[in-house]
């Protein structure tokens, strides 16, 4: 006799509702993982009541979306294993989002393991990607680098992949935070990585380099403190910015001898870096 089939439940919410947001709100349901669908972003879960509580919440925010529950699986959550392949970024960056390593990553590139969990980041999602490209660009070896709403640690774990001799994550989520010390076990540079939960303000310090993978809603009423938090001829790499909220970011970043010194796009997603001269 053939064994029961599982049954999961899926929620499907547009893209241009405001991918990162709505990403962190789904988190928080704790879903199985997430497929890239086109035009939707495409939420599993394997609690149905957890679905619907997702769903509730979207509901609540005018989020628009489309729940099906109780969906019978052939072989389980095919979508999401392919979601969970390893994939290269940029020229040294080899992403690992599975529960565990499938491979060693290729010659010449550095494996980064982290698991799709709540805390945002496993590199697939662009604006992580624009972030990973620009971090390779930057000469790092030595250097030191704070990562403001580090999320699962991705970016910090970067920095010190690819020679920072420290890298400071900081996020308001402690849940993130405590996903992301279990992150840093993982790799063998981690030890180059220091995490801490709570709000920019109480950071001290100057860091040659200031990265912040967040929406303009929440960089915004940072940015002095971003500024702030640089080294004198430091520099600041900003991601998770969209096309319509660049000009108000750049109004805002760009003061002072800060300048633009890099953009990368991806879609609706832009990715700036500011020197100081």
């Amino acid at each position: 006799m053939n064994p029961p089939r599982q049954r999961y439940s899926r929620l499907f919410v547009p893209k241009k509702s405001g991918d990162d947001s709505v990403l962190g709100l789904l988190m928080l349901h704790g879903p199985l993982g997430f497929e890239d669908a086109g035009r939707n972003l495409v939420a599993f879960f394997r609690d149905a009541d957890a679905a619907r509580s997702a769903a509730q919440t979207l509901q609540t925010r005018k989020v628009r979306h489309d729940l099906t529950t109780d969906i019978s699986e052939g072989d389980p959550l095919e979508a999401y294993r392919a979601a969970s392949q390893p994939f290269p970024v940029g020229r040294r960056l080899w992403m690992e989002p599975g529960e565990s390593a499938r491979s060693e990553a290729p010659e010449g590139r550095i494996s980064l393991r982290v698991p799709a969990s709540r805390a945002f980041g496993t590199g697939s999602h662009a604006s992580t990607r624009l972030a990973l490209l620009a971090l390779e660009d930057e000469a790092l070896e030595g250097r030191t680098v704070l990562d403001v709403g580090t999320g699962s640690g991705v970016l910090a774990l970067a920095a010190a992949a690819l020679g920072a001799r420290l890298a400071v994550g900081l996020d308001m989520d402690s849940e993130a935070v405590f996903v992301a010390r279990e992150n840093l076990a993982r790799h063998s540079f981690g030890d180059r990585v220091r995490l801490y939960a709570g709000p920019l303000a109480a950071c001290v310090g100057k860091f040659d380099l200031v990265v912040a993978n967040m929406l303009a809603g929440e960089l915004l009423p940072e940015a002095r403190r971003l500024l702030g938090g640089a080294a004198r001829r430091g520099r600041i790499l900003l991601s998770g910015v969209t096309r319509e909220r660049e000009a108000a970011v750049l109004a805002k970043m760009r003061t002072g001898r800060w300048k633009l010194d890099g953009r990368r796009t991806e879609g609706e997603w832009i990715s700036l870096c500011l020197a100081h001269v």
